[in-house]
């Protein structure tokens, strides 16, 4: 694979997840008006919430310090993963570029609301520090499954399970 498909890829995961999450913020409040056609599907549903913490609510509410290190660390995590996977391209396999491309972007996607949300206005609930101060905006509810989630989050559960399952196939072990 040439790189052009995979920051291609990368590139439309992160509008996918930006994308949902600005009309989330934009249409919070008739989110909860029946007819939509989530309604439907009895264990599903799409609601607002901003999480100032990181994966699952953990850390959620914790203070301005502590935010300010979530995000950095984020940023510091988005570039590092980019730049080991642009360094080291040609050794990847295609399906290999695939579960990078998802964490990558879910990484991304959630740096990019904890660093700008709050400065862009796109938070109700800030720490009124502008940048590195955002809250994650996560949306999808299922009933079997408490913690709400985005996009984003759902890019790096997948990438990370898909990672886990086939390792060996991504390390390039022989069973």
């Amino acid at each position: 694979m040439k790189k052009t498909p995979f920051l291609f890829f990368v590139l439309i995961l992160i509008l996918l997840d930006q994308g949902l999450k600005i009309w989330v913020f934009y249409n919070q409040d008739v989110l909860f008006f029946p007819g939509w056609w989530w309604d439907n599907i009895p264990f599903f549903d799409i609601v607002y919430l901003e999480n100032s913490g990181m994966a699952f609510g953990l850390l959620n509410n914790s203070g301005a310090w502590i935010k300010l290190f979530l995000s950095l660390f984020r940023v510091f995590a988005v570039f590092f993963l980019f730049y080991f996977v642009l360094k080291r391209f040609g050794s990847f396999s295609t399906f290999s570029l695939f579960v990078l491309g998802l964490l990558i972007a879910g990484a991304c996607g959630n740096c990019i609301d904890s660093v700008f949300y709050e400065s862009w206005g796109l938070n109700r609930e800030g720490l009124g520090g502008g940048v590195f101060s955002g809250n994650v905006i996560d949306m999808f509810r299922v009933s079997f499954f408490p913690p709400i989630f985005n996009l984003a989050d759902s890019f790096i559960t997948v990438g990370c399970v898909l990672g886990l399952v086939f390792y060996k196939k991504l390390s390039g072990l022989s069973s």
